[in-house]
Order: structure tokens, then C-alpha cells, then sequence
């Protein structure tokens, strides 16, 4: 790999902010109540297979992924989906060609905007589920290292100490300091360590006002998913307010378009198609996210926000600590 591919695949790991990768796994782990593929067909297939589906994943790759000219790209997935049965044949032959896709300088002229878009929509509806007249003492963000804080802070008073939860160290290169909105670091960082961080050892009890999740919880082991829950919530003020963003993968429909949403970008991403398969992904509907963080001892008042033209139902919700 190229010193300009490697440092183009760190911005994006980084900025994964379409749809919060943060890999330790094997694709499609057990879940509390199994929702599983069914029969062989792969992703890539199942969608593009069926005119419907694949008129509304070309929805996601123009309002949400738009990395790439999405026309084209939306284009060159049909025709190697009606070639090839296989989704690593697809993956690997549609990553090859990336290349002739990318129209020059498409850094600055998608993932930029992308990244400026993304961050912006996630503020305003954060915000709108929020009360903005209040301060928020104490913030946590779980899932990157400071990549929305900027941007709360334009609509919401947050004072206090910061923390960062996430899988890489924050560093002064050009990719954080664009992913961060700012020069300086954004907080004190905790190492994600593949959902095993040091929470409580780092941040005092019961003193969080706000703590975001934008990552969601489906690439969280099961068997760590009842700690995780714990620390976070044993870090919050009572009443202290959670934000989630997850998907919502009610059918088997649902679950495959947020997978092929996961399976492009770390395509068009550059990761390896080892790398994809072995994506721990621990997908779930709303509903039993709501009764997972119920019985950690948080409670919704039911809101959840949508991104217009996003066919993965990336909700974002707020849930409270009882």
C-alpha cells in the first residue's frame, strides 16, 4: 500500500463517521434473539437482486456514503453483482477499480463534504432532543476522539471535563485535527480496547452529564455488552442523558442493507475483504436495543430521529439513567 493510500485509509478509519466501524470479531455473532441471514446468498446479491432494494441502497450512497460519484459506483455494483454470485469477487474486483471511479482531488470534493455533512446532522439532532437552555457538566464520547464536540458545542453549553472513548489515540496529523474540527485535543483519551476500556478507573462516578454514542452498540461483544452498559452507566449523574445512533435491524431486509452499508464503506475504504469478514457485527432492532438499555437502567422518552434519504434507519435517541 501506497504512503498516500495508508494515510487516506487512517483518515477514513478515523472519520468513520457514516457509520461507526469499529471492528473485534466475526461477522454476524450470535444475538440475545438470533437475526440471522438465511440460505447463501451474500449482501451484495440480495440487495442488488431486487429492483426495490437496490433503488433504495443507491439512496444511502448518494445521502449518506458519498465517497465516490455515486451513479457510477451504484452503477458498477449492478453490473458485477448480475457477473459474479460471490460478494468477494464483487468486493474485490469493485475495490480494484476504485480508482477509475474517483474523480481527482474527490477527497476535498466528497469525503470532506460528506464528513461537514454527517457531523452537522448529528449536531442538530442532538441538540433537538436536548434542552438547549441547560449546561451539561461532564461529556463522554464513545466511538471517536472528539470527532462531535465542536460541533455540540455551537448549540449546547457543555462545560467540564471531557473524556474520549476510542479504538485509536488522538494524534496532531492533519486527519484528526480535520476529524476534530479543532487543533487541540478534544479530551482525555480512553482506549476503546475492543469494549474492554477503562472506564471506571478514568472517570469519576456519577459525574456525566452527557455522554454520546453515535457508534451505536451492534459491534459490542455480547459478552461484554452488560459491563459496557454498566461502566457507562455508573459514570452518569442520575438523569444524566445517553444519545444513541444505531440501526434499526428489525427483518432480514433491514439487516442486509445496513450490512452492504457496512461491506461498501470498508470497500470503498480500503480494507481488505479478510478485514470485512471478519467485522464483528451484532445487529438488532430499536426494540431490543430499548430493552437492553432498560435493563441497564436507562430510559427512553421514545423519540427517535431519522436522516432523511438513509434507507439503514441510523436512529439517533436519548435515552436517561434512571
Amino acid at each position: 500500500v501506497s504512503a498516500t493510500n495508508s494515510s487516506r485509509r487512517e483518515f477514513f478509519t478515523r472519520a468513520g463517521w457514516l457509520l461507526a466501524l469499529t471492528p473485534v470479531g466475526k461477522t454476524f455473532a450470535a444475538l440475545d434473539k438470533p437475526l440471522e441471514p438465511t440460505g447463501t446468498v451474500g449482501n451484495f446479491r440480495f440487495i442488488y437482486g431486487n429492483s426495490m432494494f437496490r433503488g433504495e441502497f443507491r439512496d444511502f450512497l448518494v445521502n449518506v456514503f458519498h465517497l465516490y460519484p455515486e451513479d457510477e459506483l451504484h452503477d458498477r455494483i449492478r453490473t458485477l453483482v448480475e457477473k459474479h454470485d460471490s460478494d468477494r469477487v464483487t468486493y474485490v474486483t469493485l475495490q480494484s477499480e476504485l480508482d477509475s471511479i474517483k474523480p481527482a482531488l474527490g477527497d476535498l470534493t466528497y469525503a470532506l463534504p460528506a464528513l461537514h455533512k454527517q457531523k452537522k446532522i448529528i449536531a442538530n439532532q442532538t441538540a433537538e432532543l436536548l434542552d438547549p437552555d441547560r449546561s451539561y457538566e461532564g461529556y463522554l464520547e464513545i466511538g471517536s476522539s472528539g470527532r462531535y464536540l465542536d460541533s455540540l458545542e455551537k448549540r449546547l453549553d457543555i462545560n467540564g471535563e471531557r473524556f474520549m472513548v476510542a479504538p485509536i489515540a488522538p494524534t496532531n496529523s492533519i486527519f484528526d485535527i480535520v476529524d476534530r474540527g479543532q487543533l487541540w485535543q478534544a479530551g482525555k483519551f480512553i482506549n476503546l480496547n475492543k469494549y474492554r476500556p477503562q472506564i471506571r478507573q478514568e472517570i469519576p462516578e456519577r459525574s456525566l452529564d452527557l455522554v454520546t454514542v453515535y457508534i451505536g452498540f451492534h459491534h459490542c461483544p455480547i459478552d461484554l455488552r452488560g459491563e459496557f452498559f454498566a461502566a457507562i452507566r455508573d459514570s452518569m449523574k442520575t438523569g444524566g442523558y445517553l444519545i444513541v445512533r444505531d440501526h434499526d435491524a428489525r427483518d432480514e431486509k433491514m439487516l442486509r442493507i445496513v450490512a452492504l452499508a457496512h461491506d461498501v464503506f470498508n470497500m470503498g475504504t480500503n480494507e481488505t475483504w479478510v478485514y470485512n469478514e471478519a467485522e464483528l457485527r451484532n445487529f438488532y432492532s430499536l426494540a431490543t436495543l430499548d430493552s437492553m438499555l432498560e435493563a441497564a437502567g436507562f430510559k427512553s422518552n421514545g423519540r427517535q430521529l431519522l436522516q432523511e434519504g438513509d434507507p439503514t434507519l441510523n436512529a439517533l435517541m436519548v435515552y436517561r439513567k434512571v
